[in-house]
């Protein structure tokens, strides 16, 4: 798990900004109002409207599509960021290992030949988010090494 989520501000920037940080905002559960409960739901969108967040958009463990009122949310449990081999939602981590594997062979086709720091940088994230087991197994070369065990730190030291 990379961090723990704290509300809709956080699932709105893993949302928005999916690309730059990688993985995905999940939850073990969340029931809503009516007292319907599902199980480790991956947010998909979040809408605001004049600054605040009117609408929560999830796929659950079934790959129900769903979409519900912020006001009808009555529990959010564990709520994260998980990169995508971390995800406990089978259904949802299918098809991002496929979108992701697919992005990955099109930029290294984009990028051959040349492999600057952006396309790197870029190429790496996605490695680290599907996972590099995930990468042989679907057997993507890249044009540079990748370490079997990387160890991401911190940029920032905590006390």
């Amino acid at each position: 798990m990379l961090n723990m989520l704290h509300g809709l501000k956080d699932i709105h920037t893993v949302v928005s900004n999916k690309r730059k940080v990688g993985g995905v905002a999940e939850a073990d559960s969340i029931q809503l109002s009516s007292g319907e409960v599902y199980q480790y739901p991956v947010f998909t969108n979040i809408d605001l409207s004049k600054g605040q967040y009117v609408s929560l958009s999830f796929i659950d463990e079934k790959g129900q599509n769903i979409m519900t009122h912020v006001n009808q949310i009555a529990v959010i449990k564990g709520l994260a960021h998980k990169l995508i081999c971390q995800m406990d939602n089978i259904y949802v981590q299918r098809m991002l290992l496929s979108e992701s594997i697919q992005y990955l062979q099109k930029l290294c086709e984009v990028n051959e030949g040349f492999v600057t720091h952006t396309f790197k940088k870029e190429a790496l994230q996605i490695v680290r988010d599907i996972s590099v087991k995930e990468l042989k197994r679907c057997g993507v070369t890249l044009p540079f090494q990748v370490e079997e065990k990387l160890v991401h730190l911190s940029d920032r030291m905590h006390a």
